[in-house]
Parts: C-alpha cells; sequence; structure tokens
C-alpha cells in the first residue's frame, strides 16, 4: 500500500475523531450550560425531599383564660412506595404498632404513587417507633392535631377543623386567618434508601394567633345543663339559650342542645352540627308583640296607661283573630296589660293604630330583617313580607309574631336594645380591645317604659315561672305555631316556646333568651320556657355575682 493512501486514511480516522470530539463537547456544552439549570434541578430533586411542617394551631380560650381549642403534637407515618421492598414483611411490623390492620397498612405501601399516608396523626411516642423500625421507604414527621379540651362543650359555636386543620365550622372557621398560623419547611438530602444524609434547610412556621371569646365556659356549662333538662322533660326536638351582656352585646353563653364531642365531630348529623341560634329562623309569636308596642309608644299614640276596649276576637281583612284563652266578650285593658296579658286582639288594634310602614321602620329598626354582623359564619338574616307584598291581614299576622321569621340571636339583641336604654350594640363573640359603637333604635323614654312594662309581665303576667328569687325580672313569653319545612303552612300540633327577659330590671346586666323547638308533652312559653330562664338566671346572676337592687337603689317610678 502507497504511503499518500496510508496518510489519507490516518486523516479521515483523524477527522472521524475529531467530529465525534465536537459532537461530545457540543453535547455536554448542551448539558452543562445551556440546560445545565434544568438537569441540576432535577438532579437534586430526585434525592433531595421536602416535608412541610403544618404550624401549630392558635389556642381558642374563654373569657376567663379556660381553654377550650387547642393544638397537640402528633406524628403522622407516611411511606414512598417504591422504596419499601417487602410491602407485606414491612405492613407486618407497623401494623402492630400503628393498630391498623396488616391488610390496610399493605395497601398504604403497595399504591402506586411517590408518597402515601399510612396513619396520620398518631402519638408521638407512636411514631418514635415505627421511626426505630427502620424500614426503608417509611418515614414520620411531625404534625398538629386539634383537641377540645371540655368535649362537648360549645360544640355548635367552636366548629371544628379539617384533617389538614383548616377551620370547617363555627368561630374555627370565622378567625381560621387568626388562628392557622405560617406552615414551616424541611429540605433533606436522602440517599436512595429513604435515609436522610444532610438538612438543606429547616424553616421554621409560625404559630396561629390565640383567640378570646367572650364565653364563660361555666355559664356555657350550666346553660347546656338546663337545656338538656328542658328537652327530656317536654320531650323535644332541640332547644337553643342565649346569654347577652347588653351594654357591650358580648355573648356570655351560646347553647345548642343535642350536644355532641366536638373531637368527633363527625358522629353527629348535620342539624346537630348547626348553631341555630345564628343560622335558623323562626315565628317568635308573642314575644314580637314588644316590638308593636314600642313602635306605638316611640309615635306617641299611646302610653303605658292608654286603655282599649279589647274583644275576644277581632276581623282582620279576610281573617279573624281570637285570643288564645277564652275572655269576657269585652275587656278594657291598659297597653302594659295587653302586653302583660300577651293579648293578641290587642296587639292587632296597636299594630293597626301604628300602620303598615311604621311598623316596617320599627321591625327593621330593631335588625330583624337583615344580618346583625356577628362574629360567625351563615348568620341567617330573618324573614319579613316586601311592603308592596303585606295582604290586608298582614297587619293582623305581624303584631302577633306570624308572617315574619327571626333568628334567636335577632330577638335576644332586640331585647338587648330594650335593656340597654333603646342603644342596640353589636353580638359578637370574640373579646374586643375597644367596645362597639351602639346605634340608637328607640328613645330612652321609650325603652324604660317597655321595660317596666315587661316587669308587669313577670308580676302579674304570664311569665311569672320567670321569678328569681330576689331580684326584679322582666321578660315575655312566646307561644307559636311552628312552619312546616316547606314554608307553606304550619305543622299540626308542633310549637316553638320561648321566653326572653332581662335581669336586675332596675339596670338589666344580661338578657337571656330560651327557644325550644316542638315540645310535645307541653308546648306554651310560659310552662316550657320560662322556668328554664329562671334556673339560667339565678346561676349567671350568683355566677357574676351581681346584687339585687333594693329600693333605695333606684327610683321605680
Amino acid at each position: 500500500m502507497s504511503r499518500r493512501r496510508i496518510n489519507l486514511r490516518l486523516l479521515s480516522a483523524t477527522g472521524f475523531f475529531v467530529l465525534v470530539l465536537l459532537l461530545l463537547f457540543g453535547r455536554a456544552f448542551e448539558l452543562q450550560v445551556v440546560n445545565g439549570e434544568e438537569y441540576r434541578t432535577r438532579a437534586v430533586s430526585q434525592h433531595v425531599h421536602t416535608v412541610e411542617i403544618a404550624p401549630r394551631r392558635g389556642v381558642i380560650y374563654d373569657r376567663n383564660g379556660a381553654e377550650l381549642a387547642v393544638s397537640k403534637r402528633m406524628a403522622t407515618v407516611y411511606a414512598t412506595p417504591y422504596l419499601v421492598e417487602d410491602a407485606a414483611e414491612a405492613a407486618g411490623k407497623l401494623a402492630p404498632v400503628l393498630g391498623l390492620s396488616v391488610e390496610e397498612v399493605k395497601s398504604s405501601l403497595s399504591r402506586r404513587s411517590g408518597f402515601s399516608y399510612v396513619a396520620r396523626k398518631v402519638e408521638v411516642e407512636v411514631g418514635k417507633q415505627v421511626a426505630e423500625l427502620g424500614i426503608r421507604g417509611v418515614g414520620v414527621y411531625p404534625e398538629e392535631k386539634r383537641v377540645y379540651p371540655r368535649g362537648a362543650l360549645a360544640p355548635q359555636v367552636l366548629g371544628y377543623v379539617g384533617t389538614d386543620n383548616v377551620g370547617l365550622a363555627g368561630v374555627e372557621q370565622y378567625y381560621d386567618s387568626v388562628l392557622a398560623g405560617e406552615g414551616g419547611r424541611r429540605d433533606e438530602v436522602r440517599d436512595p434508601f429513604g435515609k436522610s444524609l444532610e438538612v438543606l434547610l429547616n424553616q421554621e412556621g409560625v404559630e396561629g394567633g390565640s383567640l378570646v371569646l367572650t364565653l364563660d365556659e361555666d355559664m356555657q356549662n350550666a346553660v347546656e345543663q338546663v337545656l338538656v333538662d328542658v328537652v327530656e322533660t317536654y320531650e323535644a326536638k332541640r332547644a337553643t339559650a342565649l346569654v347577652l351582656q347588653p351594654k357591650s352585646g358580648e355573648v356570655l353563653a351560646m347553647a345548642n342542645v343535642p350536644l355532641f364531642d366536638t373531637n368527633d365531630f363527625g358522629e353527629a348529623d348535620a342539624e346537630t352540627r348547626r348553631n341555630a341560634t345564628v343560622t335558623d329562623q323562626f315565628e317568635p309569636g308573642s314575644t314580637f308583640k314588644t316590638i308593636v308596642v314600642a313602635a306605638a309608644l316611640e309615635e306617641g299614640l299611646v302610653t303605658p296607661e292608654t286603655t282599649l276596649e279589647v274583644g275576644p276576637s277581632i276581623e282582620v281583612a279576610d281573617r279573624t283573630i281570637h285570643e288564645a284563652h277564652d275572655v269576657p266578650a269585652v275587656r278594657n285593658l291598659t297597653v302594659t296589660e295587653i302586653l302583660a296579658e300577651s293579648s293578641n286582639v290587642g296587639a292587632v288594634m296597636l299594630g293597626q293604630r301604628v300602620g303598615k310602614e311604621r311598623l316596617i321602620e320599627m321591625i327593621r329598626r330593631f335588625g330583624f330583617v337583615a344580618p346583625l354582623g356577628i362574629d360567625f359564619p351563615g348568620e341567617a338574616a330573618g324573614m319579613m313580607l316586601e311592603e308592596d307584598q303585606w295582604s290586608g291581614s298582614t297587619i293582623g299576622n305581624v303584631p302577633i309574631g306570624h308572617g315574619v321569621s327571626v333568628t334567636p340571636l335577632q330577638l335576644a339583641t332586640a331585647y338587648a336594645t330594650i335593656a340597654n336604654g333603646g342603644v342596640q350594640m353589636p353580638p359578637h363573640l370574640a373579646r374586643q380591645d375597644q367596645p362597639p359603637e351602639g346605634r340608637r333604635v328607640i328613645a330612652t323614654e321609650v325603652a324604660d317604659q317597655l321595660r317596666r312594662m315587661l316587669e308587669v309581665t313577670i308580676t302579674d303576667g304570664t311569665g311569672a315561672a320567670a321569678r328569681v328569687d330576689g331580684y326584679v325580672v322582666a321578660g315575655k313569653t312566646g307561644t307559636a305555631q311552628k312552619v312546616s319545612e316547606d314554608s307553606r303552612g304550619y305543622e299540626e300540633g308542633a310549637y316553638i316556646s320561648s321566653f326572653v327577659g332581662m335581669v336586675p330590671a332596675e339596670d338589666p346586666q344580661l338578657v337571656i333568651l330560651v327557644v325550644v323547638d316542638d315540645p310535645t308533652t307541653q308546648y306554651y312559653g310560659s310552662i316550657v320556657a320560662a322556668p328554664a330562664f329562671s334556673k339560667i338566671a339565678d346561676f349567671a346572676l350568683k355566677h357574676l355575682e351581681i346584687a339585687p337592687f333594693s329600693a333605695s337603689e333606684t327610683d321605680r317610678g
């Protein structure tokens, strides 16, 4: 072979190797420079594991510092299934420690994913035992569990959180942004067996803020026990109650029965979990007569001593409205007696004097057809026909508490307005650094007149069972037929019994409302709800050390 041909072959081979080297260099340049960041990220992601650390949720306290909701440090066991060499063997070791069946654990370890929960929020000690097993592909990280130390205390008010510690109901939901805090994060390098080699980032979370409620733990418990007895005694469907401070708008107790353990809220049905004091509406019956009397007094149409000739019935358009009990043909009743004796006919006569426009205005001023803005989710607005939809008989229905629906909170707040000299304070559940601004609804003189008229309801009228030894009580009974679920009529034999009042009447410090849904053995508010009011008031007055007023301390007029 000639030297020329040998040189050509060497040159060709050399050129080929140079070309290959250039291609390899170009590829390396592309991988390391052009797409270097992307591939570095991929490489890191294959051996850097990120653990999101849930923050500790803030504590909920009652007004005196008692813990109502706290967070407890727990451990969550998870798996990287593709790293688990023998799912059956691993499940056999884990199951007895976790208190789960082998099949449950094996199912979690066998999933076709890069992450799987094995057991969430187990005791920290259990988490330590799992870690000590050293099973490849199985790890443990800290989580928080919401715990309610008092169990069934105020469950509908406190609400609850989901598995991820997000508020789902009650004040837990309303104040979630305050209580939740900010989560932390830990990035760690792990070997192919899932063992931690190095911590790259350990970012602490921010603990959630605490929340102090206006509720009084002892009073809440006492009110709930009274309602439990009422529901059992009168075989009622449910019962609700409120205790308000009229001068501040603070809610000292907000109770719903039946109760449930907040720690096991999933065991209760939706109706039991609902806070009916805020979300439910009902026709108030005779407790609403105070509103029409307030309108008549405010407009100067009557005084408490004005006398009306009240018959046993009255025709209003196509309706005949009767008194609830047999009465003489015609009675001369003062406005005070109309309220004290809960006269249907007298209330309708006052409503006719006031007229549709002025009555609607007074109802709205008291806050009955709009949410009051309490710090709780799902507040109902109440219902009343629009002015142009009133029929001829509506002016006969509304003054006796029919044809209008209110929430327990609205009704209690209306009486708190009277108790506070005609100024309405916004009801609220969280303690406030600055007291809220009040809103004048009726004149001070009218509020004082109503308060003294409501005293007569207790001393000489339908509310005698609401008396509290040593104190003067002012209040009103209510009994109304229950509206059917489709809102097209009334349920036969079903009633709402209620009582709302204030103590001490001379200078009210508390307004208390009791509403009993569908009692069956008795149904009059004077029999069912008034005695419950008396028990709650007696406890509350003693618990708060509110002394009775003596005759020398106040001008009774």
